[in-house]
């Protein structure tokens, strides 16, 4: 009888030892595999965090905030138009693109051996002739139309894209950008110029060449 229950309680502890062991290799199991799901949602979060950046960069773009601009010119662009069909004509009686400059100070300025240019990579391209000045709070306009033997009135050796690109104004050392202004594509007789009148950002206006920028 005694052999009996020695061998039953044999048996019994025998089970309860496998099932202890099954369990624990559970238990180990389980925790691995909630360790492999940690590290798989980190590496989705870093990936996620790399596509924000990236979506970051995309909606800036390399555009004017890469151009090394002097702050508070006294001189800046403040209007164009590059596809004038039937607004001014130049003395010439043609209607070609143009460009307004505005001296926002109280004192006449020349601008005289400056630049305009529509290519950051060649910021030279025409330079103001000599004796060019602008009034105080005046306007002075510029052709764009490449037509350099034209006279009377400034003729410009650039010309502008309706479909959009940009255009500068650099100081005498062919270097240092005054002012610039990046566009995208333009509408036949619309003008795009600051507003406020000299000092706000660019946006679409009444054409007013040579008078100060207004909306109806």
């Amino acid at each position: 009888m005694i052999k009996i229950q020695l061998k039953l309680i044999t048996i019994l502890l025998c089970c309860f030892v496998i099932v202890s062991c099954e369990y624990t290799s559970d238990v180990l199991r389980s925790g691995d595999q909630n360790a492999d799901d940690s590290t798989g949602s980190t590496d989705d979060s870093e990936g996620s965090t790399d596509d924000t950046d990236n979506m970051g960069m995309g909606d800036t773009g390399k555009a004017e905030e890469d151009i090394d601009m002097l702050e508070g010119s006294a001189v800046v662009i403040n209007e164009l138009m590059a596809d004038n069909d039937n607004i001014i004509a130049d003395p010439q009686g043609d209607y070609d693109d143009w460009l307004e400059l505005y001296n926002r100070t109280d004192n006449p300025i020349s601008i005289s051996g400056m630049y305009l240019s529509d290519d950051e990579e060649e910021p030279t391209k025409w330079q103001f002739p000599d004796d060019i000045e602008i009034p105080a709070n005046g306007y002075l306009i510029v052709w764009l139309d490449e037509d350099l033997d034209d006279t009377p009135g400034l003729h410009a050796d650039i010309k502008l894209s309706k479909g959009g690109e940009m255009a500068l104004l650099v100081d005498t050392d062919g270097i240092t950008v005054l002012d610039h202004v990046v566009f995208g594509e333009q509408e036949t007789d619309i003008s795009y110029g600051r507003l406020p009148n000299g000092t706000g950002e660019f946006q679409v206006v009444d054409a007013t060449p040579g008078t100060e920028n207004s909306v109806e």
